[in-house]
């Protein structure tokens, strides 16, 4: 139940990171999708089933948020957190350069499947072209965050996980 608030929790700061601090601040007008990246993170350094399902949730707040493609991004966060679960044992995501590595290599999985499912839906997009321009910069990007990322949930799970006693 307490790692259950903690994802929701996370859940709602990379909400309001999206929401406040993207407005602000974008480098090379790139928004850190501050959602994803928490999640990465959780789902590396816990391993439960429920987590792709919270990608879910998460996914469809991030559709609300972009005024796109309704279930673009829940679909999309969903296939690339179960593939993370799956590859749980090839990361180990603990140090900060792992994280990061980790971070980058699913952000890229999730930016593919996206332009996947985009390609289907409309047939007239470019994936190469999107794909070196806005996924490979944003993972990049993704991937500079990531120890700020797990530095907080470090600390949330120290917060809010310790055994009371």
């Amino acid at each position: 139940m307490r790692l259950i608030t903690l994802v929701l929790g996370f859940m709602l700061i990379g909400v309001w990171l999206n929401i406040v601090l993207n407005n602000y601040v974008q480098l090379g007008g790139l928004k850190v999708n501050w959602i994803l990246i928490f999640l990465f993170v959780l789902t590396f350094r816990h391993s439960t089933n429920l987590l792709p399902f919270f990608g879910i949730l998460a996914g469809l707040i991030c559709d609300a948020l972009s005024h796109g493609i309704m279930g673009l991004y829940a679909i999309s966060f969903f296939m690339t957190l179960l593939l993370a679960r799956l590859l749980i044992k090839l990361f180990y995501a603990n140090t900060f350069f792992t994280a990061s590595l980790a971070v980058f290599s699913m952000s890229l999985l999730e930016g593919w499947i996206s332009l996947l499912i985009m390609d289907m839906l409309e047939a007239d997009i470019d994936k190469t072209s999107l794909m070196l321009t806005i996924t490979l910069p944003l993972s990049v990007l993704h991937a500079l965050v990531t120890p700020l990322v797990l530095q907080s949930v470090i600390w949330g799970e120290n917060l809010f996980l310790r055994d009371i006693s």
